[in-house]
């Protein structure tokens, strides 16, 4: 039976180029990178060249732009609490307002709520429009005198969906008072601009995982002068902004992925598009009982989200994965939950909906082969 993984906006495999950027610094250079010696001193370099090379991809400014975490989740906790707790404890400010939208990926909606727990933040959460699409005249409409904080995702971990960031980014440059803009970038680095003069942004969460590099690395673009307390303290590293010694294997690894990305990003994206429009184009060739929830005019190439108007996703998902089919019902930090999306809820009102509703991301390893054995168990499943 042939298995077709189809669950890339999950995780990917590690490159072979990656692991062998990594390896050496398993074994052969293990040195903590905060050692005197030259033999840590070795490992030092190897971060700080990981860290030049995503800098230079960034277009960023400074090396101390680049903070790296264990994992975009911590990185979305690092910018959001980050920025927040200096502005409450150390500037004194009170109840600060924060724009977000109800589509965003749980470790940024759990921030918020923390937050909102605790009774240091207010949020307004704005919901999408039927196109999946954050307005920016919402966004305009919901800001107040204490808004301090706007953070939303690029591209949508569940739909795809792309996110107008560089419309909102501009606008808030020209804004007349600072309001920092937060972007989740964590499905974003395989096919699309991560330029941050294009995109505007303060604070932007990268991850490794994502883009065929290892699990436990990511990263937070943080623009000069923008004011973090840290989350993890201890001994200053990272610019003293996360304490813990450095993963010199993973960073270097993460780097590695990150300049692949960047380098082979046109290749990537016609891939992708490639592969997603023969996956359409054979739905309606065979009849298919199939609606498409993701807006295609909008949206990263890798993620295809549909709806089964005659089955429960969690049937499809069953009979899939018997198949040797690999999918997701949502977010993969979703999906061991019995409920159904509630992104796909969120967007097109409608809960039955988001019961028949599931994910297939797309990698660079997947065929038209791959696309044709999962449609013609499909089609057994649905006609």
């Amino acid at each position: 039976m042939k298995e077709v993984y189809l669950d890339y906006a999950a995780t990917t495999p590690l490159r072979k180029e990656v692991f062998e950027a990594m390896n050496p610094y398993f074994r052969e250079i293990f040195a903590n990178p905060v050692s005197l010696h030259s033999f840590g001193q070795k490992a030092l370099k190897a971060i700080d060249e990981s860290r030049n090379k995503i800098k230079e991809i960034l277009k960023a400014n400074e090396l101390k732009e680049i903070i790296f975490t264990a994992s975009s989740t911590e990185a979305n906790n690092l910018a959001i609490k980050g920025l927040i707790f200096y502005f409450y404890f150390l500037k004194g400010y009170k109840k600060i307002h924060v724009i977000s939208s109800t589509i965003e990926h749980p470790s940024v909606l759990d921030t918020l709520a923390d937050l909102e727990s605790l009774e240091i933040i207010e949020t307004t959460y704005l919901k999408p429009e039927m196109n999946g699409l954050i307005s920016l005249e919402k966004i305009k409409e919901s800001i107040k005198e204490n808004t301090l904080l706007i953070t939303l995702h690029y591209i949508n971990s569940e739909l795809g969906n792309r996110q107008k960031i560089k419309e909102i980014g501009e606008f808030l440059e020209k804004f007349k008072r600072k309001i920092y803009f937060h972007i989740d970038a964590a499905q974003a680095g395989l096919t699309e601009d991560l330029n941050v003069n294009n995109l505007k942004c303060d604070l932007m969460t990268l991850s490794s995982h994502k883009i065929y590099g290892p699990k436990g690395i990511a990263c937070l673009y943080v623009k000069a002068n923008t004011p973090l307390m840290r989350l993890i303290s201890g001994s200053g590293h990272e610019y003293d902004l996360r304490g813990g010694t450095e993963a010199v294997p993973l960073i270097v690894g993460f780097a590695k992925a990150m300049e692949l990305a960047f380098e082979e990003k046109e290749k990537n994206v016609n891939h992708l598009k490639a592969i997603r429009d023969y996956f359409i184009e054979k739905i309606k060739k065979n009849n298919l009982p199939i609606e498409i929830n993701t807006n295609l005019e909008e949206s990263s190439p890798k993620i295809l989200n549909i709806y089964f108007p005659t089955k429960l996703a969690q049937d499809i998902f069953l009979y899939l994965d018997l198949n040797k089919i690999y999918i997701s019902p949502g977010t993969a930090c979703k999906s061991r939950s019995a409920e159904p999306s509630y992104m796909v809820k969120e967007i097109f009102n409608d809960h039955e909906r988001a019961k028949r509703s599931l994910r297939f991301s797309f990698g660079l390893e997947t065929s038209k082969e791959d696309i044709d054995y999962v449609i013609e168990m499909l089609k057994k499943f649905l006609i």
